[in-house]
């Protein structure tokens, strides 16, 4: 009897709430039973959507208006949890293109979503972990700064990596790994001889 019953318990908790296998990411069966209503398939666009397909966010977006109740939170958790995945700036721009509207109720439903989400640190304030996506729900325009690139340099691959020795008036000066080395003298085997007393230079 008391397994039947754990039986019972695990199965309506899985009724409830079920996570994508690959990305770890929260969807309820209610929402799902919502989108087959209207013919939408919500697993395939949270497929889409964590492989950073921004058509996909925006169907999810839009889906929202579908929603209502703890249904819609249970729907803005999934959007909440796909942050991370796909990454603040992609998110972001892809919410910026909604209605201010629609961007409003998503702030609303996500602030709430980050009290019943699993995952601690989506918890902490959104403009801390996210920054561009804060700015795309207050529906101001997203900024994302662009990767400062290395300086130029004509300088050949690897003598960037070679140290000069700086001489007494300051100017640079090869490091000693860098002098030439004097020629071996055949009849003598490996041993060098100083440069001024080969021959022909006497």
């Amino acid at each position: 009897m008391k397994k039947a019953g754990l039986l019972v318990a695990f199965l309506c908790f899985g009724s409830v709430l079920v996570f994508s296998q690959k990305k770890n990411v929260f969807i309820s069966e209610a929402v799902l039973a919502i989108a087959q209503q209207a013919q939408v398939d919500y697993r395939a666009l949270v497929k889409k959507a964590s492989a950073k397909d921004s058509e996909a966010l925006n169907n999810l977006f839009e889906f929202t208006r579908l929603l209502d109740g703890s249904i819609s939170i249970d729907h803005a958790q999934t959007c909440l949890e796909l942050i991370p995945v796909v990454g603040d700036e992609v998110f972001a721009k892809a919410l910026e293109s909604r209605s201010s509207g629609l961007k409003k109720h998503l702030l609303n439903q996500m602030s709430a979503a980050q009290k019943q989400t699993r995952k601690e640190a989506l918890k902490k304030p959104i403009q801390g972990w996210a920054p561009y996506t804060w700015e795309a729900l207050n529906d101001r325009e997203v900024h994302i700064a662009k990767p400062q690139s290395a300086p130029a340099t004509n300088m050949p691959a690897g003598i960037d990596a070679l140290k000069t020795a700086p001489m007494p008036d300051g100017q640079g000066t090869p490091s000693p790994c860098l002098s030439p080395i004097a020629p071996t003298d055949a009849s003598k085997g490996n041993q060098l001889v100083p440069a001024g007393s080969r021959r022909g230079n006497n």
